[in-house]
């Protein structure tokens, strides 16, 4: 899959990690182009031909690495390096799914802001590390919603609780979990039946395992509480997404 490249003006110039462990303080940066032209943002991935930067607003850009200073390019050299063992080398830049915040996210509460861009940053980055969903996503500060909620449109509303949990399942409920048209078709007396989502699941769990449903949820793996997730789990949980976009017939 080709990387898209967005032309180098001050408008766009700019545009992956946390998955890794390294923190937002140290890959944040002021980049700058090779005629001398600023930018501050916080490095999100990287491959060997572009680094993909996300900026103040929420708004995420790649850049070709031949059009950075060498520092720049030394510094991108430097965390591909480190984080070598969760990313392959050669592993081209997924930007199949992106999410945006929303507007007037300028104002919001810094706390929060940090919070919800962390949880989005990591769950994002898991999706399109395991499979290829094509969405874009807005992420909004929602003090008023009791924990979180979305829809298919690709509207999270972040309230009560902000994780990198919740954001896994709320993405999934854009992409189509409890909000397609047809999710109820694959039901039957509280039971998955679609057979690319049991496939995946006896994968996992054996022959007889069973994929339970009900208006908005899927359990297991459908990280439904916090108790739920786990390394492992939040990987099980966007190839049962895939496998559940695949019986609702969703490309």
């Amino acid at each position: 899959m080709k990387i898209q490249l967005l032309s180098l003006s001050i408008a766009s110039f700019a545009n992956v990690l946390l998955a890794a462990g390294v923190n937002e303080e140290s890959a944040s940066r002021t980049w700058v182009s090779n005629d001398g032209r600023p930018i501050d943002g916080v490095f999100l991935r990287a491959n060997t031909d572009a680094v993909v930067i996300r900026r103040s607003d929420g708004k995420e850009l790649t850049v070709p690495l031949k059009f950075l200073s060498a520092a720049d390019r030394e510094f991108v050299a430097k965390l591909r390096t480190e984080t070598a063992s969760a990313e392959a080398p050669e592993e081209k830049v997924r930007q199949y799914l992106k999410y945006k915040l929303s507007n007037g996210s300028e104002k919001w509460p810094e706390d929060r802001k940090k919070r919800i861009t962390d949880a989005m940053d990591r769950a994002v980055a898991l999706y399109n590390k395991v499979g290829v969903f094509k969405k874009d996503l807005t992420a909004n500060n929602s003090p008023g919603t009791p924990t979180a909620d979305a829809n298919y449109d690709g509207w999270i509303n972040f309230g009560g609780s902000i994780n990198a949990r919740v954001a896994l399942h709320e993405i999934g409920h854009t992409l189509g979990i409890g909000t397609h048209g047809n999710w109820q078709a694959n039901i039957k007396d509280g039971k998955w039946t679609g057979k690319h989502a049991l496939e995946q699941l006896r994968e996992f769990d054996g022959k007889d395992a069973v994929l339970n449903a009900d208006r908005m949820h899927f359990w297991p793996y459908g990280l439904n509480f916090d108790n739920e997730s786990s390394k492992e789990n939040d990987i099980r949980h966007v190839k049962m997404v895939l496998a559940m976009r695949k019986d609702m017939g969703i490309d």
